[in-house]
């Protein structure tokens, strides 16, 4: 049997990177057999809508579990079918001691494109528990279709394109890499029995790599989407699942056309999609959309008329033209016009006020029947404005292709300041202590309230830092990869002179910097406002980076990692609410089957926040002072083995190991490192190692050893010394911290692990500790009331002066005070 350190030993020299039942209705009064078998059909891993090539095998196999497995037996059935002679069902049988077996049907005299039903029931109160919640009946489907690809017509493309609008009508991702429109291509294949019924794999890797760069976690099966175009004026999807899980309290993302097929409504007032020029397409709000866990609420999908299939060989001519406003310097405004591959030129001119769409697209036709421009630009560049007269302006283009007729139009509205103009961002803003939430536990030690005011400001972008942690970052950079963006209403508040509201979780004793970027459509302006939260720092309110670890000399020594019953907080993501909490008490001892002076070796127990039947230790390799970790800081680098019995849970081998945040995927190895970052308290980060190598470790996770459930699921795991726990966290804080998290985190689901790759430390490797972007404090801001307008502190005096006579400017003003169902 291996042992951790023949493991370890090996390993620190190499760098390794590593279907339907029904339920029965009884005579009142029945009871169940005491001695029955308890036999009955569990969740099936073969589908119970089963579709077989006529090349395959004609089969499929189902389990069965029984909760009495001494004896051997064989279970009668009843079986109906929705024709004879066609299934043919292997006997259910056990063997002494076996708890599930499996039985195999066969089908080889179903026909090509024809739909079989098949009913298998236990029905002897032997074999069947009268009542329990376990299904005793196995209903499935079986069609034999030979499917064939769909290619060109000369024969060269195999592949056509899906341009999606399904899952961005229901996730919103705040990922700068998010499509919401992602196009890919697929293999199509169309039924050999039914011309225009066509199926293709979309909603895999591919699909969320195009969609979201990689950034969110899911859980896909991968399964083929049906598109029926038999009728080419009436396209439609059948009712169907993407096979999609982004968030485990939603379930599968299903979809299908809003036609009679899939509801009861009359079929003229369906909403089908049309196949033309080998282009499907369907019609705005057309699709309906339903998740698996709110089953029958439907909402509306492809809402902008977004999504589109082209079949092998088409393609569409792109005559778009991006126009973007620059910054406005020295009497010039830059726009960069970005053209398609299919634009021929675009001819502009520029006109006096801010256009809407409306008015733009009118301007473009009379342009073109006037063919009256300033200026043309065949290629992606800049346009200068410039020796024009301080106002709004709005640059209209016609874009043509290269038979020169108009395709499209492109404008921008933009702000013009001439030389010597001003057009100041007039804007006012700050943070400020109040008391008025201290009833709520909202106090000048946990919040600060922001306020703001000005004139004709056309947008606002903020956020808040720890001053200790901006350092030499750009504010404009800095906003731009965090920022949050005032709502139209926000906006209109503080044109109004009334936004305020308050920033909570925050940490005593701190100081905090508010970044804001305002435009008033001429230019923009970066300010910043400074503010000291009162009270005493806490710790635990925080989150830390491997750059947070205090030096070395003042980690734990081995003696206090053991002598020490650790308060543990954690957020567990198994929670239905997961807030950081305090989830137990952590425990440290050496491990001396393993352990030896050069490799100090300690089980951390308590980290999975579950109680395990027996085991469940993390192993800790102790990092000050041991050549193996030699330019590393810390107190534990946190390791895991994938062949390692960890413990049992349930009755079940439990695995530990970590998920990493780009694609969720499951490692073992050196993956979290553990390291005080105050007197009394250690902290988990993501193994500097794995962050130069581009992975994010964050997650502890615990679960069955098969990979078929998940126990626990950690993050922003802190241990505290009872004597220097500061305690006294706010609910407040609490959910700020695990939105925080959250928000990086994005949709977890898990997976079905089994292979777990590990993740080494190579010897005598010094990390590059890399400055990471101080976290924007802001989450989800709470009203506050309107800003009071401050008393200015200058000194004044009075001039007496003769009366003059009223006239009217004696009496001017003195100033301005995401799922639709």
């Amino acid at each position: 049997m291996k042992t951790l350190k023949h493991i370890l030993w090996a390993f620190l020299a190499t760098t390794v990177l590593a279907g339907c039942s029904d339920d029965l209705t009884y005579t009142s009064g029945a009871e169940d057999d005491p001695d029955n078998y308890g036999v009955y059909f569990p969740e099936q891993t073969s589908p119970t809508e089963v579709e077989r090539d006529p090349a395959e095998e004609p089969q499929v196999t189902y389990k069965v579990r029984r909760a009495k497995y001494l004896d051997a037996i064989t279970v009668p059935v009843a079986v109906t079918t929705s024709k004879e002679d066609i299934f043919e069902i292997e006997p259910i049988t056990f063997g002494p001691g076996e708890q599930e077996t499996e039985f195999t049907v066969t089908f080889p005299k179903a026909e090509e494109g024809e739909k079989y039903t098949c009913d298998i029931r236990i029905e002897d109160p032997r074999y069947i528990s009268l009542y329990g919640p376990r299904a005793t009946g196995l209903s499935f489907s079986v069609i034999r279709a030979g499917w064939e690809l769909v290619t060109s017509a000369d024969g060269t493309a195999t592949k056509g394109k899906w341009r999606d609008e399904i899952v961005s009508d229901v996730y919103k991702m705040s990922s700068a890499t998010f499509n919401p429109y992602p196009e890919i291509e697929v293999e199509i294949y169309q039924r050999r029995d039914i011309k225009g019924y066509y199926r293709m794999r979309v909603f895999g890797d591919t699909f969320m790599e195009t969609l979201a760069g990689g950034k969110v976690n899911y859980q896909g099966r991968n399964l083929y989407t049906i598109v029926d175009a038999r009728d080419p004026d009436k396209v439609f999807i059948p009712y169907q699942s993407t096979g999609l899980t982004l968030v485990n309290g939603d379930g599968e993302l299903k979809f299908a056309s809003n036609v009679a097929e899939n509801f009861m409504m009359d079929e003229s007032t369906g909403q089908y999609g049309t196949l033309k020029d080998g282009i499907i397409s369907f019609p705005a709000q057309s699709i309906m959309l339903e998740l698996e866990k709110r089953a029958g609420e439907f909402y509306y999908g492809n809402r902008n008329g977004m999504l589109r299939i082209l079949l092998p060989g088409i393609v569409v001519p792109d005559y778009t033209v991006t126009l973007a406003k620059g910054d406005l310097a020295d009497g010039v405004v830059e726009i960069a016009a970005t053209l398609a591959e299919d634009v021929e030129v675009m001819k502009f001119a520029v006109f006096e006020g801010a256009l809407d769409s409306g008015q733009a697209s009118l301007t473009a036709q009379d342009m073109d029947a006037a063919k009256t421009f300033d200026g043309e630009i065949k290629t992606s560049g800049t346009i200068r404005v410039e020796n024009k007269t301080t106002g709004k302006y709005t640059l209209v283009g016609c874009i043509y292709d290269k038979e020169g007729v108009m395709r499209d139009y492109a404008s921008v509205s933009f702000g013009y300041i001439a030389k010597g103009d001003e057009k100041p961002v007039i804007l006012t803003m700050g943070l400020e202590a109040t008391q008025e939430f201290a009833g709520q536990g909202i106090t000048p030690d946990n919040s600060a309230k922001f306020y703001a005011f000005g004139e004709e400001i056309e947008s606002v972008v903020y956020g808040l830092f720890r001053t200790d942690r901006l350092g030499s970052a750009d504010p404009d950079k800095l906003l731009d990869a965090q920022g949050i963006q005032f709502t139209a209403e926000q906006l209109a508040a503080l044109n109004a002179g009334h936004f305020s509201t308050m920033l909570t979780g925050l940490n005593g004793g701190s100081d905090y910097t508010l970044l804001l970027r305002a435009a008033n459509d001429y230019i923009r302006k970066t300010m910043q406002a400074t503010y000291r939260t009162t009270g005493t720092y806490n710790p635990a309110l925080d989150s830390f980076t491997y750059a947070d670890f205090l030096p070395a000399a003042n980690q734990p020594s081995l003696d206090v990692l053991q002598e020490t019953t650790w308060n543990y907080y954690a957020v567990n993501y198994m929670d239905e609410h997961p807030v950081r909490r305090k989830i137990g008490r952590v425990t440290m001892d050496i491990n001396t089957e393993n352990s030896s002076s050069e490799l100090p070796i300690l089980n951390v127990r308590g980290l999975s926040g579950i109680e395990f039947d027996e085991g469940g230790a993390l192993f800790g390799m102790y990092v000050p002072g041991v050549s193996n970790f030699t330019g590393y800081n810390g107190a534990l680098a946190l390791y895991s083995h994938q062949e390692l019995t960890t413990g049992i849970y349930n009755g079940q081998e439990v695995a530990l190991g970590f998920i990493a945040d780009e694609d969720g995927g499951l490692y073992s190895g050196y993956c979290m490192f553990m390291g005080a970052v105050a007197d009394g308290y250690l902290y988990c980060v993501p193994s500097p190692l794995a962050l130069e190598q581009g992975i994010t470790f964050n997650l502890f996770y615990t679960g069955s050893a098969d990979g078929t459930s998940l126990y626990s699921l950690m993050g922003e795991m802190m241990l505290v010394d009872p004597a220097k726990d500061l305690g006294g966290i706010s609910g407040a804080a609490l959910e700020r911290i695990a939105a925080l998290r959250k928000q990086a985190l994005g949709a977890f689901t898990p997976r079905n692990y089994v292979e777990r790759p590990e993740f080494s430390i190579p010897a005598g490797h010094t990390p590059a500790v890399k400055p990471v972007l101080p976290i924007n404090l802001v989450t989800t801001p709470m009203p506050a009331s309107a800003p009071v307008v401050k008393r200015a502190e200058v000194r004044v005096s009075v001039v007496r002066t003769a009366p003059a006579a009223a006239t009217a400017d004696s009496f001017r003003n003195a100033g301005k005070r995401v799922p639709e169902k």
